[in-house]
């Protein structure tokens, strides 16, 4: 849930509204003229926001987090655009499930191990060879395709797109 806390300046009153909302409900609330200048002067939502001040902006995000509320990526959206993988909120979320989530790997070693077992490129190899596989350097060579990414509390994220 996304809130703005949205101020007429020329009353100063002011008052918090949860998005998305009907531009023409926050006028009348705030008596604002057509065209008059508001201000935005907080806000309140599960993740960091940009460009907060802009209303359609806002009312955009705040409709893609309804849709995908729930999604495992949305944690992690504001760190995967500081790193470079999107530009905003907006480019995050049309590209939301191009977005995958390893909560149970903690290293790219681990996400390494995931992979291998999940596509079963191991079924019927001898134990002999599966304990000596380098999953390190596999781990290794998977981060530098630039897809992978070590999320702050240690999570690995996979970017598709």
């Amino acid at each position: 849930m996304i809130e703005l806390y949205i101020e007429n300046p020329k009353t100063r009153n002011g008052r918090w509204f949860e998005l998305p909302i009907l531009w023409d409900v926050v006028q009348e609330k705030l008596e604002l003229e057509d065209g008059q200048e508001y201000e935005v002067n907080d806000y309140s939502s599960p993740i960091k926001l940009f460009n907060f001040e802009d209303f359609d902006y806002m009312n955009e995000v705040a409709e893609q987090m309804d849709e995908h509320a729930g999604h495992e990526a949305i944690k992690y959206l504001e760190e995967l655009i500081d790193y470079g993988f999107y530009n905003d909120l907006l480019e995050a979320f049309e590209s939301i499930d191009d977005i995958q989530v390893y909560s149970d790997c903690y290293s790219y070693k681990e996400y390494a191990e995931q992979l291998v077992d999940d596509l079963g490129y191991l079924s019927g190899v001898p134990d002999l060879i599966k304990w000596n596989i380098d999953y390190d350097g596999i781990g290794e060579d998977l981060r530098q395709d630039g897809r992978l990414y070590q999320a702050n509390d240690s999570t690995i994220i996979e970017v598709l797109s």
